[in-house]
Parts: structure tokens; sequence; C-alpha cells
């Protein structure tokens, strides 16, 4: 993995940062902010990015690759689009990674620590929470519609006789 910094100054940077869909609605205050706190970080093909079963604080949002999510071994999610979140769990509950995240291709992601959160101003970190929760809400949707489907694509489960009474 290659990490690099931001120029935090850049407003070419802070342009290019509202083009991430999470970033997209936030004031020029706050994407600074994020990108006092973000690296961007690159990937070869079969590296790991998240360990499953490690503590850590990082939040991720993908810029160009694709990642497979494996949960025990068994792939369960691709991610393959400009913006797609991950690691977002680990921020949410403070529990250890439920999931290893691996480039499948040469990818760059964005970097942020979360534990930095705390060191935004109220009303940014308010806002940046906010538009980090609407994402969630999005990712989890969507990943249990995923669940679903696969669900209906295995075995039907028997069927269940009520005794009448």
């Amino acid at each position: 993995m290659k990490e690099i910094k931001f120029d935090p100054t850049s407003a070419e940077i802070i342009e290019q940062m509202r083009c991430i869909p999470t970033m997209a609605g936030l004031e020029n205050g706050v994407v600074a902010e994020v990108v006092r706190m973000a690296n961007i970080r690159k990937y070869e093909a079969g590296e790991i990015i998240i360990i499953e079963g490690a503590n850590d604080k990082w939040l991720y949002f993908l810029v160009h690759g694709e990642l497979e999510v494996n949960h025990q071994g068994i792939m369960l999610h691709e991610l393959n689009r400009f913006g797609d979140m991950f690691g977002e769990m680990g921020i949410i509950d403070g529990c250890p990674r439920s999931a290893t995240v691996k480039a499948k291709t040469a990818a760059l992601c964005l970097a942020l620590d979360a534990s930095l959160f705390n060191g935004m101003s109220e009303a940014n970190r308010v806002a940046l929470k906010n538009a980090l929760n609407q994402t969630i809400c999005e990712n989890m949707a969507e990943r249990l519609r995923e669940a679903n489907k696969k669900l209906e694509q295995s075995t039907p489960w028997p069927p269940i006789h009520l005794a009448s009474r």
C-alpha cells in the first residue's frame, strides 16, 4: 500500500472530493476539514485493505478499482463503483472488523481516520456524520436486498403446516 496526504489548501482537491456522493452536499468548510484528515491509498491486486477481526477506526471510499468483501472466506459483496463506502460498521459500533476487504484489481481509496472526527468543529462534525449516516443507511438497505436475493435463490424451507383448532 502506498499512501499520499492531500494538500488541505487545494481548492481543486476540495472540488474533487465533492464528486464522492457522500460529500456532494456538504459545505466547503466541512469538506476542507475532511481533506485535512484524508489520505489516498493505492493498493495492488490481491492486497488486503481491511482484515476481519482487526480493530481500527478507518473509513474508506473507493475511488477506482474493484474490491471484494469476504466473511470467513466466503465472498459476500463486490465494490466497484466510484464513492462506494466501506469500513463503516467498525466506526458505528466500535466492534472488530466483520469482514476482510481485498483489492481484486489495482485500487485507489480515500481513507479517513474516524478517530479524528472529534477534532472537527461541532457543526462540521454533525454535518459530516449526517451525510455518513445517510450513506450507511443506503448501503445497509442495498446489502440487505442482496442478501434477500441470495436467500430466495437458495433451497426453499419446507412448508409449515399449522394445526387447525
